[in-house]
């Protein structure tokens, strides 16, 4: 199989899943993906200062963090599932 080929193909199934994954967050029965960084930190053992910190970093991908605005305060949400698979460094 050429290189060119499986990389074609290897984005669309992470677009798959992408899309996959919306369609579940959407789904009346589901838990709500989006947790605050107090509980992303419980996760994975850490303070949310280290949280902060990798955001800064930018250890997170787009799709794994959202900005919630609140007048002039910015608040940030992170992927239950995506998140700690970016910190973790699954894929």
């Amino acid at each position: 199989m050429s290189e060119s080929l499986l990389q074609t193909l290897t984005a669309e199934v992470r677009q798959m899943r992408h899309d996959l994954n919306l369609l579940i967050e959407k789904s009346p029965e589901s838990v709500n993906p989006w947790i605050p960084p107090r509980e992303l930190a419980r996760l994975l053992g850490v303070c949310t200062q280290t949280i902060s910190g990798y955001r800064n970093e930018g250890r997170f991908r787009s799709s794994s963090i959202r900005a919630v605005k609140r007048g002039q305060r910015t608040d940030w949400e992170y992927h239950r599932q995506d998140a700690v698979e970016d910190v973790r460094g699954l894929d």
